[in-house]
């Protein structure tokens, strides 16, 4: 025998919204700037074997380098935003701006507190070392800004990758040694190279899967340029690029045997470039970036490990 049962179903739980420092937290992107660091680690395990390391300079450099970084990146969601390249047909995970958490003016301001916080632990940086310091200051702050800001934002006109490279690469790695060791040496630059070839990489599995949508609103980036077969070799030589150069350096001495650590990254550089070249959906090449993020920040982290494990090797 069935009885009805007349009870009210309990409503569903109602989401609690973040608070102001979770919204925060999201929209300078926190996880993103590990791949901050890791050019900065880089530059820092360097200066070490050179026996040129000091630890407030070190620290100081970390702290502007991630700031400038988290103002670029409220800088890009407001641009993207009000370019149209941030809209809800976009498959990038949508930011406080694009969930009406945050006010577009809010974001903006954001951006220039972090960049005012930033010029301001720099200050301290080139009070303690030269003007050279201020030059890679200003460049870091110009081509973060510019990566998206005015008309003529280098993202939207095939520049991004080759910005990411050199601010991820030689710009951060080389401006973080010379912080502590105050003389240019060409390995540094050396050893910045296959990071930011991974750096720029990523950026070009971001536009290789936005391709069409970036057609669509009319943002002009490499892979829109050379149209969905030549980018994707365009990435694979990027990938595959990062690795002889890092077995290069090696070769020609700039760079210890423990740095080839990164080559336990291939299997995965493998998997990567399978996943971007047996499909055109965007949402599988969604996937092939996620493992390019991955890859980068792995063979990052082993690289400056290689370095660390190197020094302490050496004592």
């Amino acid at each position: 025998m069935n009885v009805e049962r007349n009870e009210a179903m309990p409503a569903p739980a109602k989401m609690k919204p973040p608070s102001q420092l979770q919204i925060w937290l999201r929209a300078v992107r926190v996880p993103a700037l590990i791949g901050t660091i890791i050019p900065v680690l880089l530059g820092g395990g360097l200066a070490l074997i050179d026996r040129g390391f000091e630890g407030w300079t070190f620290l100081a450099v970390m702290i502007a380098v991630m700031l400038v970084q988290a103002g670029s990146n409220l800088f890009n969601d407001y641009f993207d935003y009000h370019k149209g390249a941030d809209d809800e047909t976009s498959l990038t995970q949508a930011n406080p701006l694009r969930k009406g958490w945050l006010k577009a003016s809010h974001v903006y301001l954001g951006g220039w507190i972090c960049y005012l916080a930033a010029a301001l632990v720099g200050y301290y940086i080139v009070s303690i070392g030269d003007w050279l310091m201020l030059l890679f200051g200003v460049i870091g702050l110009l081509l973060g800004y510019l990566y998206t800001g005015t008309r003529f934002a280098l993202a939207y006109h095939g520049l991004g990758e080759l910005s990411v490279f050199i601010v991820m690469g030689p710009l951060i790695v080389l401006g973080t040694y010379y912080a502590m060791v105050k003389i240019l040496y060409g390995h540094v630059i050396l050893n910045a190279l296959p990071f930011g070839l991974l750096a720029a990489a990523v950026v070009h599995a971001k536009n290789l899967r936005d391709l069409e949508h970036d057609r669509q609103i009319g943002k002009r980036t490499l892979a829109t340029f050379l149209g969905e077969r030549k980018a994707k070799w365009e990435f694979y030589l990027l990938l595959l690029l990062s690795y002889l150069t890092m077995i290069g350096i090696w070769l020609l001495g700039y760079t210890p045997l423990s740095s080839l650590l990164v080559l336990i990254t291939l299997p995965l550089a493998w998997k990567t470039v399978t996943m971007v070249a047996k499909s055109s959906d965007p949402m599988e090449l969604n996937i092939g970036l996620g493992l390019a993020v991955l890859l980068q920040l792995l063979f990052g982290i082993l690289n400056v490990f290689g370095i660390f494990l190197y020094y302490f090797l050496q004592l």
